[in-house]
């Protein structure tokens, strides 16, 4: 049975006992009111919300990031009528409840791209133990000031936002309603701000697209691993090929190419010094002072690809120090 839905879900959305589908036929879709509150109805009801647009459409970061937590689908419409996959460009059909994988369908190699393209991506997961000052927001300004020389310009519920920026205001928002999300703005920059609690921690987990990769001088991803070493639980730094100002585009495009990853004091600590300094990577830094050290590291100039380091050092975290 399909449900016509009208009323917050939006100008036209459908509901089946495995999905809610939603339409929007924009040349950019936003992280909308009436989207995020889809996709909050799809996981509390344990559907799956599926975004349809046209070939031409391209999805915001934060709806994309969006769109990832929920475990959501994108899918497009193309001009011959059929349908596919917006991220891996699989075929899909509609089989009277939701869209699903055409039989013996398979993923169709991704456009190639040059190394570097697209925007810079940014993602910073910082804790907060009890007892230390909860600083929602420094995060996301420290990486616009060092990815742009200018901090963020505003921040909202949804797109557009609608407020100026303020530490403080971000803060009570996120407080007051953790786990709560809010999406902030710079000069060039979009992405969201997350915050949940685990036992007495609060994570704060900022995702930020902009601006383009091969614009931002190194020295600069290079001072934001230094000022984020004393504080911060992880740091990546990608370059995504399939995002340019901030907007996916509807062609299948390869994951963010990794850059660099810092991981904070809490693992250096646990794993010892030796162990982080024998990170297999091609550039390997420690940063930060005293019993908050931070291990940065960087992919570029090894004799292995990114992706292919990135695993080796992954590997290497989960390898007791000392084995």
């Amino acid at each position: 049975m399909v449900e016509p839905v009208n009323g917050y879900l939006g100008a036209w959305a459908r509901v089946t006992p495995e999905a809610i589908v939603v339409e929007q036929f924009r040349d950019v879709v936003p992280a909308s009111t009436w989207l995020i509150d889809a996709a909050r109805t799809a996981v509390e009801s344990g559907r799956a919300l599926q975004l349809v647009t046209g070939a031409r459409s391209g999805l915001t970061f934060p709806l994309e990031s969006l769109l990832g937590d929920a475990r959501a689908g994108w899918v497009v419409r193309d001009e011959s009528g059929g349908y596919r996959d917006g991220f891996l460009g699989l075929p899909l059909d509609w089989n009277g409840s939701r869209f699903v994988p055409e039989k013996s369908a398979t993923i169709p190699p991704p456009r190639k791209y040059s190394p570097g393209s697209g925007d810079l991506e940014v993602r910073i997961t910082t804790p907060f133990p009890a007892g230390e000052p909860l600083k929602l927001g420094r995060s996301t300004d420290i990486a616009m000031r060092a990815l742009t020389g200018t901090g963020p310009t505003g921040w909202g519920v949804a797109e557009p936002v609608t407020e100026p920026w303020s530490v403080t205001g971000i803060s009570a928002h996120c407080t007051r309603r953790a786990p709560a999300s809010a999406i902030v703005v710079g000069d060039g920059v979009t992405g969201r701000l997350q915050v949940s609690q685990v036992d007495d921690v609060v994570v704060e987990d900022v995702r930020l697209s902009g601006p383009a990769a091969g614009s931002v001088d190194t020295r600069r991803i290079e001072d934001l691993a230094a000022e984020c070493a004393g504080t911060v639980r992880r740091l990546v730094v990608g370059a995504a090929p399939g995002r340019t100002q901030g907007v996916r585009s509807a062609i299948p495009a390869p994951p963010a190419l990794p850059y660099g990853v810092l991981f904070g004091h809490e693992l250096v600590s646990a794993v010892g010094i030796a162990h982080a300094h024998r990170t297999p990577a091609a550039r390997v830094r420690l940063l930060g002072a005293g019993d908050r050290k931070a291990v940065w590291c960087r992919f570029d100039g090894g004799t292995s690809a990114p992706f292919e380091q990135l695993t080796d050092i992954l590997h290497h975290y989960a390898t007791p120090a000392g084995s």
